[in-house]
């Protein structure tokens, strides 16, 4: 069963909007670099993604996109296909991601990285989402899988 497990937004001030989220609601950061912050309240995470620098987010203003741990990456491929969901993810991403995870993931935690799952669909609404795998939603958005 797939468990909604993320939700990214795109704005212009990452940090202020960080310090809103952790302030109004407690939420903590787990991760932060200069496309994104990720806090979390232990079950969900929340991107703030950089309109100003995240490739992905230039531009846009608001909810991004929903993410959804699944047990099965393939399967729920299928499954999302299947219902009309249509496949988003750019090559040049699929690569840039794996490129991270082989060049910064200590020797230790290479395995486990390199096992990171994630696909980027649009449902029939044109929502975006990702669906991901355990390993993903621990290292890449620090909650649990």
């Amino acid at each position: 069963m797939a468990k909604l497990r993320h939700i990214a937004m795109a704005v212009s001030n990452p940090d202020a909007t960080a310090k809103f989220y952790e302030q109004a609601f407690g939420m903590k950061r787990v991760r932060e670099s200069k496309l994104s912050i990720h806090l979390s309240d232990g079950v969900v995470n929340l991107a703030i993604l950089d309109n100003q620098n995240n490739q992905e987010a230039l531009g846009h203003q608001g909810l991004h996109h929903l993410g959804f741990i699944v047990d099965d990456v393939d399967q729920a491929a299928a499954q999302v296909e299947g219902g009309g969901a249509v496949y988003t993810d750019k090559p040049d991403n699929v690569v840039a991601r794996k490129t991270v995870r082989e060049t910064t993931m200590d020797a230790k935690a290479l395995p486990e990285a390199m096992r990171m799952q994630q696909r980027k669909y649009q449902d029939p609404n044109s929502v975006n989402f990702d669906i991901v795998n355990g390993e993903h939603a621990r290292l890449s958005w620090h909650i649990p899988g």
